[in-house]
């Protein structure tokens, strides 16, 4: 029906009336929708899980095909990241010699950050989220320094103080840098997620009531991951199985050597606004060491895979 205006009446009623004849159309935003994120350090190019190369690296990409991931942040990729994501059907971007990631065809990479820490990522309802990929340093290793085990020379030492000063000289030069190039994504409140190989526990594993269960030296409050949670990111895996003597969701090592030390250094982080995790998981060789199974398994680390939930708040 037409509407019809007095000359009369005042211009602010009659845009009031325009306004509720032919009410304007409000921007589509992207429904929330389910992601799966992993991270999986592969052991050198996917190939030292038997003596015939190829054969180990086919059991890498079904190990990959288990994890049910549409992002895969990949370490120790050594140049077999494109084959990886061909065998998946996936597109890739590799960011230097042992990361990359991998990402499943519905999901569309954006940009890289200046020097590819990260990437932008479109995902199929249209949101943006940002994925950052890490493998810090492995050496010296503070929990084998903390036990005695000799590892790349690395000196013994026995206090918290000491193994958060030696642990910040072996990585936190690489977390901060890292940190500098994520603090863009933080700020843009977008879903933002820090996934790789930290070679150092998470300070939530360390506590004293779990170095009581497992006979650790000592609690130690390990500094990477103290400064990624104090710039705004959270532990997926915590989050779901909040204690770490319950669920101690060890992903070094499957193939542990005759004195070693068992702990979870393979990390799903997540920031930003309107991202939660709704399940989070270690995938590996047995029941008895990860809660989904793959065989044979073909790494020396366990992967991790975490289901987010992102969307309008």
């Amino acid at each position: 029906m037409l509407t019809a205006f007095s000359l009369a009446a005042p211009l602010s009623a009659i845009s009031c009336t325009l306004l509720t004849a032919y009410p304007q159309e409000q921007p589509q935003r992207p429904a929330v929708e389910r992601i799966r994120i992993a991270t999986f350090n592969i052991w050198v190019g996917g190939e030292k899980a038997d003596a015939d190369k190829d054969l180990s690296r086919r059991w890498t990409l079904e190990a990959m095909r288990a994890l049910k991931a549409d992002i895969i942040g990949v370490q120790e990729q050594k140049g077999f990241a494109p084959e990886y994501a061909a065998g998946l059907g996936f597109s890739h971007t590799i960011q230097d010699d042992s990361t990359a990631l991998l990402l499943a065809p519905r999901f569309e990479l954006v940009e890289t950050t200046a020097n590819r820490w990260g990437a932008r990522v479109r995902t199929p309802a249209g949101h943006e989220v940002w994925v950052f990929n890490i493998h810090f340093p492995a050496a010296p290793y503070q929990p084998y320094q903390l036990h005695g085990i000799d590892y790349h020379g690395g000196a013994f030492i026995s206090t918290p103080a000491q193994a958060v000063t030696q642990a910040r000289l072996a990585r936190g030069g690489y977390a901060l840098r890292c940190l500098r190039e994520m603090m863009p994504a933080l700020s843009s409140g977008h879903p933002v997620f820090l996934v790789g190989d930290f070679n150092e526990p998470s300070h939530l594993d360390w506590t004293p009531a779990a170095a009581d269960a497992r006979g650790l030296p000592c609690a130690v409050e390990w500094p990477t991951t103290v400064m990624f949670h104090d710039a705004g990111m959270n532990d997926a895996y915590r989050i779901i199985h909040p204690d770490p003597v319950a669920r101690p969701g060890f992903t070094w090592t499957p193939r542990p050597e005759q004195k070693d030390v068992m702990d979870r250094i393979d990390l799903i982080l997540f920031g930003g606004r309107n991202v939660r995790p709704v399940s989070a998981l270690t995938v590996g060789e047995s029941p008895e060491h990860a809660d989904r199974v793959a065989m044979p398994w073909p790494s020396d680390h366990r992967a991790v895979v975490a289901t987010f939930e992102i969307g309008p708040g």
